[in-house]
């Protein structure tokens, strides 16, 4: 399996995408250029703050699994803390605990999981008709 890929690394190559420099982008998030090459280089950890991380994505056009990739990325150095924005969600909803306990509890296979997933997405998809 190969090395996965790191937040400044991530952050990076979606601002190159984007046509952004190092300095544009950096006075575009209201930061030193010097901190952004700080985290693109690893040498500092990602902003953990969910508007901070939603700014970024936002002026950067990530949507849909990207934009999750960058909250994702954002605490893969901190074991067990969730994604900014995953965490507020949990935060305003109160059975979101309560679901992931029974989760956990059941002991489910990534397999489970991902079919849980895809019923849940389908679900949406009824709903949204």
């Amino acid at each position: 399996m190969g090395r996965q890929q790191a937040f400044g690394e991530f952050l990076r190559a979606c601002r190159l995408r984007a046509g952004y420099g190092l300095r544009s982008f950096a006075d575009a998030m209201d930061m030193r250029p010097s901190n952004l090459s700080n985290i693109e280089h690893g040498r500092a950890n990602p902003p953990q703050d969910r508007e901070a991380l939603a700014r970024m994505a936002e002026t950067l056009g990530l949507r849909g699994a990207e934009r999750h990739q960058l909250f994702d990325l954002a605490v893969k150095h901190k074991p067990g803390i969730l994604p900014a924005d995953v965490a507020e969600y949990v935060g305003r909803t109160p059975g979101i605990p309560v679901l992931l306990r029974t989760l956990a509890n059941r002991r489910l296979t990534r397999k489970d999981l991902d079919a849980l997933v895809e019923h849940v997405k389908e679900q949406g998809r009824k709903a949204a008709r």
